[in-house]
């Protein structure tokens, strides 16, 4: 690690830029006592380091970057999502990490496969700090236990507990891999190549009863089809709804707004196989208006973060995340929330090979629109399972 130097105040500049499903939740993110385990240590380092925290949006990322590099008073280190980062990287909006061995041995310490996620032509966009990943909540004065399998989660419906779905492509992509669609769907959703040995009639079959599940089950009196995890939440939170997914970031409203009669568990299988939890990998990525010494700053920070004792503080401390340092165990024991979440990402982990190909937040924002239109008109019949089937392979990328 960098060593402290002596001399005139510096400051840094750090922009945490939140999911944009998750911009509800903006308070959360002000909440700077999350950062304290990683503030404190980069006090005792960098003790003449005035460190800045700011909280930017998702949607006008590139404009305010532009705005603000225009007048050189860009952020010197970014907290994002990694498709987000390489979208940036592509637009030479932020800096890919240097290859130095301080940052080699800190990229060392991630898992090959979130590595893969955010390295690309250019280089890496950013260094993994933490992840959230989809997972179901549920009120337990209405559930004993949560249901494991698709058919349980129906049965629940059936015996008049109410369930929560979101037609957004994020939230139901879990249900992607428990319907045996996630191949089909994956070029789809990011535009990487499709799966080994899959062909277009067997995308169209798979994507064909994945579209029929959700129409079914959307029919049901007990299902209630949400606008977003926004709607879910509020619905599991004012009793309306028993049984939503979730993300881990969910997780602190809803125990101040529900207490103990949270539950929280993996998401169930199906008869395709286990579910797909959505992860989304945070980063940091380097701006571009840094001196040398505020680059050196923003990467000790960025280093720090994967610390074992900080990794494990800011577990702990916020039951929300995943720590991207692979050496760092989860401590389960702790707490029922971090074994749930420890689950999901095991899931993800032995589900989600596809999603390890880098892929950039400006093609899921070109598509997204699409796919949730299909979803949304197969749901209300205006197309069928079939009609829909091909209009999602049409959003596909050419073989």
């Amino acid at each position: 690690m960098l060593a402290s130097c002596q001399g005139p105040r510096q400051s840094l500049h750090v922009l945490v830029v939140p999911t944009d499903r998750m911009e509800w939740l903006r308070d959360d993110y002000r909440n700077q006592q999350d950062w304290e385990p990683l503030r404190r240590e980069f006090r005792r380092i960098h003790p003449e380091v005035d460190l800045q925290i700011t909280l930017g949006s998702e949607a006008n990322i590139k404009e305010s970057l532009r705005l603000a590099q225009s007048r050189g008073l860009g952020p010197d280190l970014l907290l994002l999502r990694g498709p987000v980062a390489i979208a940036l990287l592509d637009a030479a909006l932020v800096q890919a990490l240097p290859d130095e061995p301080e940052v080699r041995r800190s990229l060392a310490l991630v898992e090959p496969n979130d590595l893969k996620r955010v390295t690309g032509p250019r280089g890496v966009a950013g260094l993994p700090m933490f992840s959230e990943i989809t997972l179901a909540c549920f009120d337990r004065r209405r559930l004993p236990k949560a249901p494991t399998s698709l058919a349980e989660l129906l049965a629940v419906a059936a015996a008049g507990k109410p369930i929560g779905l979101a037609v957004e492509p994020s939230s139901l992509w879990w249900t992607a891999g428990a319907l045996g669609a996630q191949g089909a769907l994956t070029p789809i959703f990011t535009g990487s190549p499709h799966a080994v040995g899959s062909s277009e009639a067997s995308d169209r079959s798979a994507l064909r009863a994945w579209l029929l599940w959700l129409r079914q089950t959307t029919l049901q009196s007990r299902v209630d089809v949400a606008s977003g995890p926004q709607d879910l939440t509020e619905g599991l939170e004012s009793g309306r709804l028993a049984w939503i997914p979730c993300y881990s970031l969910t997780l602190r409203r809803l125990e101040r707004t529900m207490g103990g009669h949270l539950g929280v568990s993996p998401l169930p299988s199906g008869p395709g196989g286990l579910p797909t939890p959505f992860s989304a990998l945070q980063v940091w990525s380097l701006g571009v208006d840094s001196s040398p010494r505020q680059r050196q700053l923003a990467l000790s920070l960025a280093e720090l973060s994967l610390n074992p004792l900080v990794q494990r503080q800011l577990t702990l401390g916020t039951k929300m995340m995943l720590p991207a340092n692979r050496f760092v165990p989860i401590p389960v024991a702790s707490s029922g929330k971090l074994a749930a979440i420890e689950q999901a990402q095991r899931q993800f982990t032995q589900t989600t090979s596809l999603l390890v190909s880098p892929y950039s937040a400006d093609r899921v924002q070109q598509v997204l629109p699409s796919i949730e239109t299909v979803i949304s008109q197969v749901v209300v019949g205006v197309m069928t399972p079939q009609q829909g089937s091909e209009a999602l392979l049409r959003l596909a990328p050419p073989r």
